[in-house]
């Protein structure tokens, strides 16, 4: 139908008007009289369907406007905790409203219910009476987060289908985007590929309730992950884990892959750990 709100079409010797608006699309039929040229029906005139189309254009605008305001605390969200995990807005950080609607472009609404977002994924505190407050690094969540990610993780890898050739080289494209960046010392990239490579591993899996849960924590363990990615041991920085992963899968070999992935996970926990406590956190 094109990209327009509406289109004139012939059908059957008869004029219609088509209004394509989220894949609803409602004809009116204008009776066509080619003898007298005569024009009439439901709406009357040409003139009277232009005015509804002009009405059914600002209803569009209105919805998608709705649509909008409606995603924005979301769009918000997301961004500040990507600020928030790259380190730009550092643990403790006061999270001033005015300051966050204006480099946002937005009113102080839909930033508040992002913040609120954020607070319940446990990454910003709120204190009712100071605000808002990007949350601190501890180890001891570090240990929880990492140890819940570890039994959910492990359940989840014993669920998995064995991934197709077209599967395997989707994964290793991201391994190889995940070392690319841990090489470069990127650690937004690092983080971007990390997060698919293992989405399309737990994609496999039928369970997706706890593939749902594991993204989530996978999320919530970001920050420490990047704070650690350059502390740890030089295996763990080469990606090695990953690279166990995708081989083990390849062969199919259940037992070996459960085995290896419980060794590989037990020393990235501790070196996120060691790192943290050096840290003093």
């Amino acid at each position: 139908m094109g990209n327009s709100v509406g289109q004139w079409c012939r059908k059957a010797g008869a004029r219609f008007y088509v209004l394509d608006w989220r894949q609803n699309c409602l004809q009116y039929r204008i009776q066509d009289d080619e003898a007298t040229g005569s024009e009439g029906g439901r709406f009357g005139s040409q003139s009277a369907m232009k005015g509804m189309v002009g009405r059914a254009n600002r209803a569009a605008a209105v919805a998608e406007e709705g649509v909008r305001e409606a995603n924005l605390p979301k769009v918000i969200a997301d961004q500040l905790r990507e600020l928030i995990t790259r380190g730009t807005l550092p643990p403790g950080l006061q999270l001033r409203q005015m300051e966050l609607a204006e480099r946002f472009h937005t009113s102080r609404v839909p930033l508040r219910e992002a913040l609120k977002l954020l607070s319940a994924e446990g990454i910003v505190e709120h204190d009712p009476n100071r605000g808002f407050f990007v949350a601190p690094l501890s180890a001891n969540e570090a240990r929880q987060l990492y140890r819940i990610r570890h039994l959910l993780e492990s359940d989840l890898l014993s669920t998995v289908g064995w991934p197709s050739a077209a599967q395997l080289s989707d994964l290793r494209k991201r391994l190889k985007g995940l070392e690319e960046a841990l090489k470069a010392q990127d650690a937004a990239a690092w983080l971007e590929h990390h997060r698919e490579f293992y989405r399309l591993i737990f994609a496999l899996s039928p369970e997706k309730v706890l593939v749902a849960e594991v993204l989530r924590l996978i999320g919530l363990t970001d920050r420490y992950r990047a704070l650690a990615a350059h502390a740890l041991p030089r295996a763990l920085r080469k990606a090695t884990p990953e690279r166990h992963l995708i081989s083990l899968l390849a062969k199919r070999d259940r037992k070996r892959l459960m085995a290896v992935f419980e060794a590989d996970r037990t020393q990235i926990d501790q070196g996120i750990q060691a790192v943290l406590q050096a840290r003093g956190l």
